[in-house]
């Protein structure tokens, strides 16, 4: 049974501490780049010694791999409400509103990734699943078929460049024409309509 310390667990505590480690891990990537990213850094960055490391990862590619999931958790989570909608318009607003809010997500998501291989494993399991969700039925075609992953890969491309540029303030414009213009850009990529009536057929 484990003991109590100022009415919390041990299981608590341990939880307690990982979150301060990837709260931490997001710190150094979002502002610092994956290669700030040491065990030394970490763990001052945290406060905590390095023991409590290893309570909870094995080593620092785990870490930086919970980094990146609780990132793509929270862009998943902006962006549900307007994919359940199917609102494409929507959807990108939200991921611009989190981005503007918090610009280290875009650095963890969409800056990161392309240099670091680690990072670029991670974006190649997880995107296809989110887009799925986070897009569904907006873009025709099945998810397996070659032409779908196409343009994909040509929109995702297009709205990493959109979004690092825009968050990096160098296209001068305000998040409702970035969004318009987003939106415009998507459609003549994959041809879906901006917004889909949810009750049509």
């Amino acid at each position: 049974m484990s003991r109590s310390y100022g009415g919390r667990s041990a299981t608590d505590r341990v939880a307690d501490r990982r979150a301060q480690l990837i709260a931490a891990g997001m710190a150094i990537v979002g502002t610092e780049g994956v290669a700030a990213l040491g065990m030394r850094a970490l763990c001052r960055e945290a406060a905590l010694s390095q023991k409590f490391f290893y309570e909870s990862f094995t080593d620092i590619d785990e870490l930086l791999h919970a980094v990146y999931a609780t990132a793509l958790s929270e862009l998943h989570q902006a962006v549900a409400p307007a994919a359940a909608a199917r609102d494409l318009p929507a959807v990108f607003d939200a991921a611009a509103r989190l981005m503007e809010s918090d610009p280290r997500l875009c650095r963890i998501l969409l800056v990161e990734p392309v240099a670091d291989m680690r990072l670029r494993r991670h974006v190649r399991e997880t995107i296809p699943a989110l887009a799925t969700s986070a897009l569904g039925d907006l873009i025709p075609g099945s998810p397996d078929d070659p032409r779908t992953r196409m343009r994909f890969s040509a929109l995702f491309g297009a709205l990493i460049s959109l979004f690092v540029e825009w968050i990096e303030g160098n296209l001068g414009t305000d998040r409702t024409a970035f969004v318009h213009h987003v939106t415009t850009v998507a459609t003549q990529l994959v041809g879906v309509p901006a917004a889909v009536d949810a009750e049509a057929s």
